[in-house]
């Protein structure tokens, strides 16, 4: 398999964040009152965790977690585009902060872990992800719909005897992301073991929607390479096209002959083939062919081809009559 590189930033030069929030409604009403940040340093792994201790002192709070967030060249978040970051602008503006939260360019790794695993994953939630793919099962200290039960039994009474518990699953859940994100480096650069068509194929189309089309590319061959189950014909149609967009129709039909002589029962591939021999290379009796030969290889989906068949017939013999001498 070709391995592929990857631009993603590296685990060093990132703040890795998770908060904890009084709610999950992300309104007005909703306070951040404690944040992790997990940072790789040369000695290991810094964790730094920011606590609000009174709502009064929100102002303080924002200022010591920016401080924490500047010297990062990217932050990592675990949903965090849909819910931490717009949290955290939210209470900027509310505590009158002066400016906006500067934050750096913001990586997240619930987007890739979908990008990339949903087609092995029943859920791609945290505990899921840790349980599948780092092979963790943890420990929890406390539920994480207790987690602002216990700061709001805090403000109450000033005292919560569950609130470290609440503060230890912020500080587990912020170093599961850094593991995770070094798993799913690995993965961006082909370097996982055991990687199967269907990862290649999730790889690829990450890789072609990010706009780096070499790597994606790479990545579909790979797939293509294994020629047996849905993904791999899957990636062959993929690239198929795309030399099809580009004018190599040779280099296409040559593709699907070589899946079609391999990847027997899909059906989508000597349909691609047909029409792509019909229409691009102007050629139906190769087109009746091949259609017939996926009638005969799968009976099953003889009626599926029916239509197909029929029409290709009509324009074979509409160009045999053509070609006959006038008489």
């Amino acid at each position: 398999m070709i391995p592929l590189p990857t631009l993603d930033p590296d685990p060093g030069s990132v703040a890795y964040i998770d908060t904890e929030t009084t709610g999950l409604s992300g309104g007005a009403g909703t306070y951040v009152f404690a944040a992790a940040v997990a940072r790789p340093i040369d000695c290991g792994l810094r964790v730094a965790q920011v606590f609000l201790p009174q709502p009064g002192m929100e102002a303080a709070f924002l200022h010591a977690l920016q401080a924490e967030i500047q010297p990062a060249q990217a932050v990592a978040t675990f949903n965090g585009s849909s819910f931490d970051l717009p949290v955290l602008r939210t209470r900027w503006v509310m505590a009158r902060m002066p400016g906006e939260l500067a934050c750096p360019p913001h990586v997240d790794l619930l987007t890739l872990v979908r990008a990339l695993y949903r087609h092995r994953l029943e859920s791609c939630n945290l505990r899921s992800v840790e349980e599948r793919l780092l092979g963790y099962e943890r420990d929890d200290p406390i539920d994480s719909a207790l987690v602002p039960d216990a700061y709001f039994e805090y403000l109450r009474h000033d005292i919560s005897p569950v609130l470290e518990a609440a503060l230890e699953h912020n500080r587990l859940d912020v170093i599961s992301l850094v593991h995770l994100h070094s798993r799913l480096l690995a993965r961006l650069r082909g370097g996982d073991a055991g990687m199967d068509a269907a990862d290649w194929l999730a790889l690829g189309r990450h890789r072609f929607r990010r706009g780096a089309r070499a790597d994606g590319w790479r990545a579909l061959r790979n797939a293509t390479a294994f020629a047996k189950g849905e993904a791999s014909a899957t990636a062959g149609l993929l690239l198929s096209r795309r030399l099809v967009r580009r004018g190599s129709i040779g280099a296409a039909d040559r593709l699907l002959n070589w899946l079609e002589s391999r990847v027997t029962e899909d059906m989508r591939v000597p349909i691609a083939r047909a029409r792509l021999l019909e229409w691009r290379k102007r050629d139906p009796f190769a087109a009746l062919s091949v259609v017939e030969g996926a009638r005969r290889r799968m009976p099953d989906e003889a009626e599926m081809l029916e239509s197909r068949l029929m029409r290709l017939r009509r324009k074979v013999k509409k160009r045999s009559t053509a070609s006959l001498p006038f008489a």
